[in-house]
């Protein structure tokens, strides 16, 4: 485990890497033998394999590429403990057998089954006869078949690889739930991603739509302030009944069905979109779209919100209620009476996956509710969850008067507003997510390679966030012996239960930062909880 780093600030007596690459040289004016050219060799050898990848995000290491050794370091040096070092992994690569001739048996079983018998794909892996045609979007049958070349065998009823088995499903373009959940289940929740095939965290992510039901009338929006959208704005519109009456009805013509399909999907997840933004989705006029949506939801379904809220009401849709204020007044929300392991320290415990399911989370549906944890920002519910970390109310989160920074959590965007944060002028608290980091430089110093500051910095400094695969003690420990036998220990450890950060292969500059000891460190490392993810920051300890 990593303890408090050191960045120096002299300058090294040594040249900068800009002029001579760190590391051992030949002097021009000496003979050397062949053994110690040799010994040179192996030792630029072994600074080129130490090389690191640069990375801004850590990679999660999956479960089946913790248990498979790939390859064998330092397979040429006798001193390396080979044999201990493979006896921990259950597989090693280049030992899995391979038949062609079964792997190409197996897709024309597929084949046959799909195309002849209509089987679905998911029906022939569930079968168990063949290996699964697609487990993600790089394994599977498919994938590894598409890797090589299509072998061309007598009797085989494939003649092409493409021909009759989908490599991929794409859903049909009419249909936007279901675009839309092929979407959710490749792209990342957490707010510091938001990619798709996010290589930090668990690939795929639930696909599970959420259905909200509005709170907010067409009459209230009616009334609502706001400037009209363009001259098709349903605020222009005198008589909103006799223009509905005008309209050609309900038919089963194509375009009609699909525009109120595609409706229902939007208002499902945001019921209470005001019909001048639903038109830009929908690609329809504001006043039609608000005919539709008095057709979908009456005013009469719709629970009525209070009044005072209602006229506070703009034309995104917003209320005095989301914002946690009515007209200038506090709305105070009862949170539920339940203790949270997690309350006195986030640190002791692994991230749970964001939770997914139907209702409110107060049932044991909810892993949150059921492991008595907090929900995180990427949880389906919602910010509006009452299981969320409590909002801070300060103004800047600069001390440890605010509870986001007492209990070592940046402010979340949305959830606390007073500070502004993910805003314009975010507060200080929102540094690790918003990477607003020094600049550092990497020279040869009086440890080997190491971080440096390019610029004076005051206390409490934000240097970077230290990164590289995210293993378990376990996997960690399939390491030790290729640390020991380079001298360099890059593993961080987080959390009592399983996270841990490996700098070695992949990482950014924060790998270089050297401790010093003996109470002369500058930089502290911190464990910080960044939209309910566990990160690792550097901050400095003094004035430079």
């Amino acid at each position: 485990m990593h303890t408090p780093a050191f960045v120096d600030h002299t300058e090294p007596d040594s040249p900068t890497r800009s002029t001579v690459t760190p590391g051992p040289r030949l002097q021009a004016d000496r003979r050397y033998s062949a053994a110690e050219l040799r010994d040179f060799g192996l030792e630029i050898y072994r600074q080129v394999w130490r090389d690191c990848s640069p990375a801004s995000r850590s990679i999660l290491v999956s479960e089946g590429e913790r248990d498979t050794a790939k390859f064998l370091p330092y397979a040429d040096e006798p001193t390396f403990p080979a044999k201990k070092h493979l006896a921990k992994f259950a597989h090693l690569e280049w030992e899995d057998e391979f038949n062609a001739d079964s792997e190409m048996i197996q897709l024309e079983t597929a084949w046959r089954l799909h195309v002849a018998h209509k089987l679905s794909l998911s029906d022939i892996s569930r079968m168990n006869i063949v290996k699964a045609i697609r487990t993600s979007h790089n394994s599977g049958l498919l994938w590894d078949t598409q890797q090589r070349d299509f072998l061309h065998w007598p009797g085989a009823s494939q003649v092409n690889v493409k021909d009759g088995l989908p490599a991929n499903w794409v859903p049909q373009e009419d249909d936007l739930h279901a675009r839309l959940t092929s979407m959710l289940r490749v792209s990342c929740p957490i707010i510091n991603c938001l990619l798709p095939m996010c290589s930090t965290h668990a690939y795929p992510f639930s696909s599970y739509l959420p259905a909200k039901k509005p709170q907010i009338t067409g009459e209230s929006m009616r009334l609502s302030e706001g400037n009209p959208c363009g001259p098709e704005c349903f605020r222009l519109v005198p008589d909103i009944e006799r223009y509905a009456e005008s309209l050609p009805p309900p038919s089963n013509e194509a375009d009609q069905v699909a525009l109120t399909d595609n409706l229902s999907v939007i208002l499902g997840i945001a019921p209470d979109l005001f019909p001048c933004q639903l038109a830009v989705l929908c690609f329809r006029s504001c006043k039609e779209i608000f005919v539709k949506h008095m057709q979908l939801y009456p005013d009469n379904t719709i629970l009525p919100i209070d009044r005072e809220s209602s006229v506070a009401l703009t034309t995104d849709g917003e209320s005095g209620t989301e914002r946690g204020t009515i007209q200038g007044k506090k709305k105070k929300k009862s949170r539920p009476l339940v203790q949270y392991v997690d309350d006195k320290s986030h640190g002791d415990f692994t991230v749970l996956d964001p939770c997914a399911h139907p209702g409110t989370c107060t049932t044991a549906m909810c892993p949150c509710y059921t492991n008595k944890r907090h929900c995180q920002p990427a949880c389906r519910c919602g910010l509006s969850c009452m299981r969320q970390w409590p909002a801070c109310t300060c103004q800047k989160c600069e001390d440890v008067s605010c509870p986001c920074v007492l209990g070592k959590r940046e402010c979340v965007p949305g959830l606390c507003v007073r500070c502004d944060a993910g805003r314009k002028n975010p507060c200080p608290n929102t540094r690790m997510q918003r990477q607003d980091s020094k600049p550092l430089e990497v020279k040869a110093g009086s440890y080997g390679l190491g971080a440096f500051a390019t610029e004076d910095m005051a206390v409490d400094a934000f240097l970077g966030t230290y990164v590289g695969h995210i293993l378990t003690n376990n996997a960690a420990d399939h390491t030790s012996e290729i640390m020991a036998h380079n001298g360099r220990n890059y593993l961080f450890e987080f959390s009592v239960d399983a996270e841990i950060f490996d700098a070695a292969q992949v990482g950014n500059l924060t790998r270089f930062l050297n401790h010093k000891g003996n109470g002369m460190d500058n930089v502290d490392a911190s464990s910080i909880l960044v939209n309910g993810e566990h990160q690792i920051g550097f901050f400095t300890k003094r004035i430079w």
